[in-house]
């Protein structure tokens, strides 16, 4: 199976490939898009060609799939989404995404995920999606809110990063969530 290519009236969700090296260093080389992640600020380029290969082979592997978030009309990535941590014995996935900080606030992510969460849910039949926030990130909290994922709660020191213990807020959407949510739209 291909990875597939997802798109609404603005935006395409298409594999990450080799011509987004340059901007896909950009992009995570940048420590406002990094801070509260668990990557080090990329230092340099073969980072990029290295997350690419490290991208596709999860989804050869079927362990995990990443997309390059593009405009329809310029097909030059902007950010990304996907997720990873596959677990097919307990239908879950987690959700991760990032976007260069000149387009925040513009409703980019909200278009986007339920793109892919429309994916996982129609197409892989997962029933769980998970995403793990930092809880200083309000905007990442805000955005899974906007789009009917839950808090459950906060996890202490639940991850190791950048040498320090961090906690980490747990939200999840369940796929009868997200089948009452789309009725709706």
């Amino acid at each position: 199976m291909q990875q597939p290519i997802l798109s609404t009236a603005q935006l395409v969700l298409r594999p990450i490939t080799e011509k987004d090296t340059a901007a896909l260093f950009s992009l995570f080389s940048n420590e406002e898009v990094t801070r509260y992640m668990d990557i080090d600020a990329f230092s340099n380029i073969t980072e990029a060609t290295q997350i690419i290969t490290f991208f596709r082979e999860r989804w050869e592997k079927q362990e995990g799939m990443r997309w390059a978030i593009t405009f329809k009309d310029k097909d030059e990535l902007i950010g990304t989404c996907g997720f990873h941590h596959w677990n097919k014995t307990h239908y879950k996935i987690e959700l991760g995404y990032d976007l260069q900080p000149a387009y925040w606030g513009r409703g980019i992510m909200t278009e986007a995920i339920p793109l892919a969460l429309k994916f996982v849910y129609q197409e892989l039949q997962f029933n769980r999606v998970e995403a793990f926030v930092d809880p200083l990130n309000a905007a990442s909290s805000r955005l899974l809110g906007r789009l009917g994922f839950r808090h459950e709660g906060m996890l202490r020191d639940a991850f190791f990063e950048k040498g320090k213990f961090v906690d980490a807020d747990l939200y999840s959407l369940l796929r009868r969530e997200y089948d009452r949510e789309t009725i709706w739209q």
